[in-house]
């Protein structure tokens, strides 16, 4: 029986400093600013990058705006700017739109107690009221992380996209590898956005 104890001790113990760890997280606008940085700054960024790039590589290459060689060079311009973009966009935006106390609220937690928490989040298991404020807290975690993710990883877009096109230029024979890689990264980052929409659901359900 006394091990039995222990267990639930240990088990109470971790429980109440996961919940010290959650205690003020708060999401303040990561929707809004993920959302903007989607339908302002990459449209119209990307655009005039793409543009101002293949300009370039015109001048530079004297190919016609059209040509591989200028496509792709229209592509480095789009990649350095939606990496630079992105990580300036991060920390002003998405960084001060989640206040947590910690790093990693759920690291008090056993493996078993975290996979717990994160189904509830994705909406795979019925959430526990009496640790609601920690899963809570796990979800703010969460979206801040697949937020970052979401404006930095176009870049990795732009960067296929651009070695894509060099290398249709010199008729390499392995181009469709760049090929399979632009279609992995679309993949991730549609992967991640419906994570984030999972956050969303969770953090606006009934009672949270």
């Amino acid at each position: 029986m006394s091990r039995i104890d222990d267990l639930l001790a240990e088990s109470n113990d971790r429980w109440s400093l996961a919940m010290g760890n959650a205690q003020g997280a708060e999401d303040l606008g990561l929707g809004p600013a993920v959302k903007t940085y989607y339908t302002r700054y990459v449209p119209g960024g990307v655009l005039v990058l793409l543009v101002s790039g293949i300009w370039v590589g015109n001048l530079v290459f004297g190919a016609a705006p059209s040509g591989w060689a200028s496509l792709s060079f229209g592509f480095v311009f789009a990649m350095g700017g939606a990496a630079i973009g992105g990580l300036i966009y991060n920390s002003k935006k998405v960084a001060p739109a989640a206040r947590l106390n910690t790093v990693n609220v759920l690291y008090p937690l056993a493996a078993d107690e975290r996979k717990s928490i994160n189904r509830q989040i994705a909406g795979k298991a019925p959430v526990d009221e009496q640790h609601l404020p920690v899963a809570r807290a796990g979800a703010v975690q969460q979206r801040k992380s697949l937020a970052m993710q979401l404006v930095v990883l176009p870049a990795y877009l732009f960067l296929f996209a651009s070695q894509f096109s060099s290398w249709v230029e010199r008729g390499h024979p392995f181009i469709w590898i760049m090929a399979v890689l632009a279609a992995a990264a679309t993949v991730v980052i549609v992967f991640i956005g419906r994570d984030f929409r999972r956050t969303t659901r969770f953090l606006t359900g009934p009672g949270r």
